[in-house]
């Protein structure tokens, strides 16, 4: 076997007086191989708007099926992916949102002690349910709870979505603080998804205003045409909104069904609400909130 068509693994011998020492970027082991392989893998799914099958993952680093799903199963292992149950999907972990420090770590922990109510919502309702926060403008969806409907897209765990195009997204926005929001309706650039998309901010005013009124917000084919949402917000003991929770399915459903799901995702959101040390007053306010602003509806956080 001559020098150049050595195996790329470690040499158990002292390094030939040829071989010049690699720089850092270069796969010089076996070990060094495998975790550049291993980001390769993070920072494909990290990227990909939805979970990706094991042959496409394959092909996309253009690695066997053999080594991709031995790769994929010691990520996975380690909490980095996470495999869809229902479609064998793969996703990155919530492993890796806690390497982005303390607000995610309190996101995961979050999303563990809600677990079990979207367990029970998704059960109630027989649709796939998620857990999202609110940062700079987005939505994170922090966890999702699945159901044998095929009525809604698949959503991966960490996905950040414009909030004015969400259920979710409105019903954080209508209870985050008004300064924040109208620095965010001064922006520019909102893009339209579909002909639903609110991008007006005047419109979304009003919309903000009746997702106050009513306790949840619905996403009316406005990330996706035929996808439709109902979200409510969750609260904690200084009733400040501090994540939100949806059922998702076709808009078909969501109109048909829409005083059933509504009522039980809000009672939910309360109950989860009550979890965290929220209380609401007798009249429907918010107990330590300040009166809505009449023009913005929208109460501080």
């Amino acid at each position: 076997m001559t020098t150049t068509d050595r195996p790329d693994t470690e040499d158990a011998g002292q390094p030939r007086a040829s071989v010049k020492p690699s720089g850092p970027r270069e796969s010089s082991t076996g070990g060094i191989r495998t975790l550049e392989r291993a980001f390769a893998v993070l920072e494909l799914l990290g990227s990909a708007e939805t979970g990706m099958t094991l042959s496409a993952i394959a092909q996309k680093i253009n690695l066997p099926i053999g080594t991709t799903h031995r790769m994929l199963k010691a990520l996975t292992a380690h909490g980095y992916v996470e495999q869809d149950l229902r479609t064998k999907w793969y996703e990155l972990g919530l492993k890796v949102m806690e390497l982005r420090g303390s607000v995610i770590m309190q996101a995961v922990r979050m999303a563990a002690e809600v677990r079990p109510y979207l367990r029970t919502l998704s059960l109630q309702t027989g649709l796939r349910c998620h857990l999202a926060i609110y940062r700079g403008g987005n939505v994170i969806y922090i966890d999702r709870v699945d159901s044998g409907s095929e009525g809604t897209a698949y959503v991966p765990l960490g996905l950040q979505a414009p909030a004015y195009s969400t259920g979710l997204g409105k019903v954080l926005l209508a209870y985050a603080p008004p300064e924040e929001v109208e620095a965010l309706l001064a922006s520019k650039g909102r893009q339209k998804f579909t002909k639903n998309t609110i991008t007006d901010p005047t419109e979304l005013r009003k919309e903000l205003s009746l997702t106050r009124q009513r306790g949840f917000a619905i996403d009316h084919g406005e990330s996706s045409e035929f996808r439709s949402c109902i979200g409510a917000p969750i609260f904690d003991y200084r009733a400040r909104a501090i994540a939100a929770i949806s059922v998702a399915t076709t808009v078909e459903e969501v109109t048909r069904r829409a005083p059933e799901l509504e009522s039980i995702v809000v009672a939910t959101a309360r109950a989860i609400s009550d979890h965290f040390g929220f209380r609401s007053t007798g009249d429907g306010t918010i107990a330590g909130s300040v009166p809505p602003d009449p023009r913005t509806a929208m109460v501080n956080g």
